[in-house]
């Protein structure tokens, strides 16, 4: 028997559809292979649990790693590590922002990134909720941190933004393009919801950020406001988020 629980989620109105197209994948990854889908589980938090038997099992469980990410068991997570992650429970608490980095263990472990830290990283001394409000740190907002400290006697870690989130804000931030981040769908469920409103064409690029979460980068004569209105009731209930950049430098104090 193999065992993974996978890194990406599924969450929100069409949690059910991502699963079963995770599901259905894996299915179809298999069907040539020695090898069963002997369970799937979701836990609450939205994370896949796949065991698989058979001769192809392990290379199976190989594939899926490389797809959707694995977790981590809390004993190898290690101080200077670069992990992805992804937002969770923002604007719960103000004395920082809680990153889900898939950590496996007796409880959950999420990755706070203190407020201090991220007053320090973005040059600024405003409180929490200003701060990702102006920066569009937003719930399941895949990311990047750098751990910094951890104590597994009382399960907690402590992290800051890796340089690569800290970059990809900065080139948003300077960019003319307007983007759209739109979470809890699949690439051909935002491209079915363009197309039957006519704004394909408006649409610069998709950029993945994760399995589940993409920006869409505008064209330089598109409004990301007029693509929400036009695509959001297509894709009722998945959160969508302006990025607009002449908005970020005005609410922000200096660049990352």
């Amino acid at each position: 028997m193999k065992t993974i629980t996978l890194f990406s989620r599924v969450y929100g109105q069409y949690r059910n559809r991502m699963s079963e197209t995770v599901k259905s994948g894996i299915h179809e990854l298999i069907q040539d292979l020695d090898a069963d889908l002997v369970r799937f589980d979701i836990d609450k938090r939205g994370h896949i649990s796949v065991e698989l038997k058979g001769q192809d099992a392990e290379f199976a469980i190989n594939f899926l790693t490389n797809e959707y990410g694995t977790s981590v068991p809390l004993e190898n997570v290690k101080e200077g590590d670069i992990l992805r992650g992804s937002l969770v429970d923002v604007g719960k608490v103000g004395y920082g922002l809680y990153a889900d980095i898939g950590v496996v263990s007796k409880v959950r472990v999420d990755a706070l990134i203190p407020l201090h830290r991220i007053r320090n990283q973005f040059q600024s001394n405003r409180p929490l909720r200003a701060l990702a409000q102006s920066l569009m740190l937003v719930e399941n907002l895949p990311v990047e941190v750098s751990i910094i400290d951890i104590d597994r006697n009382i399960h907690k870690i402590e992290a800051e933004f890796a340089q690569s989130t800290l970059d990809r804000i900065k080139e948003w931030s300077q960019d003319n393009h307007e983007r759209l981040l739109v979470f809890g769908a699949n690439q051909n469920m935002i491209e079915d919801a363009l197309k039957k409103s006519s704004h394909l064409d408006d649409i610069y690029k998709i950029h993945e950020l994760g399995k589940f979460e993409f920006a869409l980068v505008c064209k330089r004569s598109t409004r990301a406001s007029g693509i929400i209105a036009a695509i959001g009731p297509k894709l009722r209930g998945v959160p969508m988020h302006i990025f607009i950049p002449k908005e970020i430098g005005e609410n922000f104090d200096g660049p990352p």
